[in-house]
């Protein structure tokens, strides 16, 4: 009586754990602590505990062989024609040990120790082929030159004494630290089978760069270092070389160690990795992607917003689009960081699920969100989410990033703001709509609300400007051009920071440097770029131009703009006109205009300092305002006996220049300048707005969800009122 049934669903539980059951973590406590999971999950009185050392393994996923492709790829590339590269020939000799292993049911203590046994030969079995993987892994990140130099064209004959071969073991030396694990080795009967990889992966991987910056290494070990002034930190710093040399050595070794997994994250097959910072989600990306089996394999993974919308995502998110048969994204803002404790709260969190099929004849893409907590994510995934084609990502940029679209209204605006041309639009390129300049092609409405075929004024063709973004200096690879006490003869750096919205002045500048010294060395660089750069603006002029110094650009006014932003600021796009004579670090690139005068800059500064161009760059941007993400903003080219262009013109350009600095400026664009009475200012912003929001074409009912969907819980029916008040009185209003 006192004897316990075993229930069929516990002995499956036991079955499903041992045999469909993968897990890989770099922790080994999460390992273990995944085991003991299982364990509790799995227990079957009188039965022992399950062999889950071949299940569930200690490892990094991002550094080694994912599949057996990756070998295959190799070996073409090598010319090894002879030699059959496919799993069986591979991984065949584990396939008689595993069919043991999977077989035991661990009912038994003898059992468990059988299976042990049973995953010893497996491993024994492929260690030809993983002495090969080490190999591969080892080649591009080894600066030892039998390591570079091994020939795998030779690679049947030498496989069958690979104990004798020095490489091999040299490989694994290379790798050590690493945690090298390679998946058909680990797991060789998940690539044995004629559905090769996995069927089902989870997924909440690490975001993360492996690169150490020193000041976030001392503000480890010293926290209020963050709170100090520029200078104030760099004297810290200083002082703690001198006084803690063990912490500056723990500071080499940790850049020692990330160093070493950023090469081989460089070396793996991860397209885009090297595209800006070697963050680990862009390789884990491609991870997931390559694993999971092409016949119907499905990913469900936590990835953050910039794998949707930056550059060196473009390539999976392409390959996603064009071979998965579905994606769901669902967008959370970690408001108060009701989703990630660990995570930023203004950060924006992509909860995706893909369904992989080789034969898919078209992507569908469904989107929803954000959504800032759990009350708004449970009603909205209540309700159906916005749905898209391939063809629908393709005509809004080049990358195939994605925009966060508030709700079904967002896609009409959306989509009549980015029939307007790029910004990187070259003269004499079509301005007739989107489809040929990269973005969103719509129909725009015409002004008595019947369908057209014409773009309204916003997308005439353009007068000839053209801007393109680009830099002075790097904080870090120039800070010994920089000084962080003013001398005789400097000029300030300027940060983003040191200024804002029509506010040239808002912060201190970020460092000072001589400008003799500084103008020279850009005047140098930019030559040199000319001549070397296949890609560089400075190639757009003449080079009368970029051989007199006195044309730098430097010597006179020009637009900056904050890199380092985020969609959930009170303002996303912080554009301002700079003063003459001051420089300006990488977080603060600036317009360089190889066409245009100083009314284009006007008309431009206007656009990109508007509520309507803001609400259009929080559908991309999440962190940072890169070249790649400002570059197609679509911004409306009237022709200049425009109404519209001139007194945008005229307003951003008074608005622009707030004392004498900007005097010669401010006479080029026909307005005046000195400082403006707030009142005065405000009425100016709020018609600049409305003007902008026409010369997008936008109707009063999209300007209004402009305001509504703007930022989460801000005050802004005054300044809606504001706006169109204005926007009424101008000729032309759409209703």
């Amino acid at each position: 009586m006192g004897a316990s049934l075993i229930e069929d669903g516990q002995l499956l539980r036991r079955l499903i754990a041992r045999r469909c059951v993968y897990g890989v973590d770099l922790n080994n406590m999460s390992v273990q602590l995944a085991r003991l999971a299982v364990w509790v999950h799995t227990f079957v009185p009188g039965l022992p505990l399950s062999f889950l050392d071949h299940n569930l393994v200690r490892g990094n996923s991002l550094v080694g062989i994912g599949t057996v492709d990756d070998v295959r790829a190799k070996l073409e590339a090598a010319d090894t024609p002879l030699f059959r590269c496919d799993a069986e020939s591979l991984l065949g000799k584990a396939a008689k040990p595993l069919r043991r292993l999977a077989n035991l049911n661990d009912a038994t203590v003898a059992e468990v120790h059988q299976a042990r046994q049973a995953q010893q030969e497996a491993e024994e079995a492929v260690a030809a082929t993983k002495a090969l993987c080490d190999l591969i892994t080892a080649q591009p990140i080894s600066n030892r030159d039998m390591i570079k130099g091994f020939q795998f064209q030779d690679w049947e004959r030498r496989s069958e004494d690979l104990k004798a071969v020095s490489e091999a073991a040299v490989a694994a030396q290379e790798l050590s630290g690493l945690a090298v694990l390679h998946f058909p080795v680990a797991f060789p009967e998940v690539f044995l089978r004629e559905r090769s990889g996995f069927d089902v992966i989870l997924g909440n991987p690490p975001w993360k760069k492996p690169k150490v910056e020193e000041h976030g290494f001392w503000a480890r070990h010293f926290p209020g270092l963050r709170g100090m002034s520029q200078a104030n930190r760099e004297i810290a710093t200083a002082r703690f070389h001198r006084e803690r040399p063990d912490l500056v050595a723990a500071m080499k070794e940790e850049v020692r160690e990330n160093d070493k997994v950023r090469r081989a994250l460089l070396g793996g097959d991860f397209p885009g990795m090297g595209t800006g910072d070697a963050d680990v989600y862009k390789a884990f990306c491609w991870r997931f992607w390559r694993l999971a089996t092409k016949h119907g394999g499905r990913i469900g993974v936590v990835l953050p917003r910039q794998a949707f919308q930056a550059k060196g995502s473009q390539d999976f998110r392409k390959a996603v689009f064009g071979d998965a048969s579905s994606t769901d994204v669902t967008m959370l803002l970690n408001n108060n960081h009701w989703v990630f404790a660990e995570v930023h709260p203004q950060w924006t969190i992509g909860l995706t699920a893909i369904v992989r099929r080789a034969d898919a004849e078209g992507s569908r893409l469904r989107m929803s969100g954000p959504y800032a907590n759990r009350r708004a994510f449970g009603a909205g995934v209540a309700r159906e989410p916005l749905v898209f084609y391939r063809h629908d990502i393709d005509k809004w940029n080049d990358s195939a990033s994605l925009p966060l679209l508030p709700g079904d209204e967002s896609i009409g605006v959306f989509a009549q703001m980015s029939s307007a041309p790029r910004l990187d639009t070259r003269e004499g390129a079509s301005m007739g709509g989107g489809g040929q300049n990269g973005n969103l092609a719509c129909t725009p409405r015409p002004r008595d609300g019947r369908q057209s075929t014409e773009a309204p004024h916003a997308v005439r063709r353009a007068d000839g400007w053209r801007a393109r973004p680009i830099t002075d200096l790097h904080a870090t690879a120039q800070k010994a051009m920089m000084s962080f006490e003013r001398e005789d003869g400097y000029w300030p750096v300027y940060k983003g920071a040191s200024f804002d919205l029509w506010n040239p002045n808002k912060g201190p500048p970020y460092a000072w440097a001589d400008s003799t010294s500084v103008l020279d060395w850009l005047q140098k660089k930019r030559v040199k770029a000319a001549d070397n750069q296949r890609d560089s603006v400075h190639k757009e002029f003449s080079a009368e131009h970029l051989q007199d110094r006195s044309t730098l650009p430097g010597f006179k006014p020009r637009i900056a703009f904050r890199d380092v932003t985020n969609r959930t600021n009170q303002r996303t796009i912080i554009a301002c006109l700079l003063p003459p004579k001051v420089f300006v670090v990488h977080n603060a690139p600036y317009f360089l205009w190889p066409r245009g005068d100083e009314k284009d800059q006007a008309f431009l500064l206007g656009v990109l300092c508007s509520i309507p161009l803001d609400w259009y760059a929080r559908r991309f941007v999440e962190t940072h305002v890169t070249y790649f993400v400002i570059n197609p903003f679509p911004i409306p080219r009237p022709g200049r006996d425009d109404p519209l262009w001139k007194r945008i013109v005229e307003i951003a350009g008074r608005l622009a220049c707030p004392d004498e600095r900007f005097a010669e400026w401010a006479e080029a664009v026909g307005v005046e300048w000195g400082p403006l009475a707030n009142d005065e200012k405000e009425n100016l912003i709020h018609e600049l707005d409305a003007l902008v929001a026409h010369s997008y074409g936008l109707t009063e009912r999209q300007l209004v969800h402009v305001f509504e969907t703007f930022h989460e819980g801000w005050d802004y029916h005054d300044r809606l009122n504001a706006v169109l008040k204005h926007y009424r009185r101008h000729p032309g209003s759409l209703s």
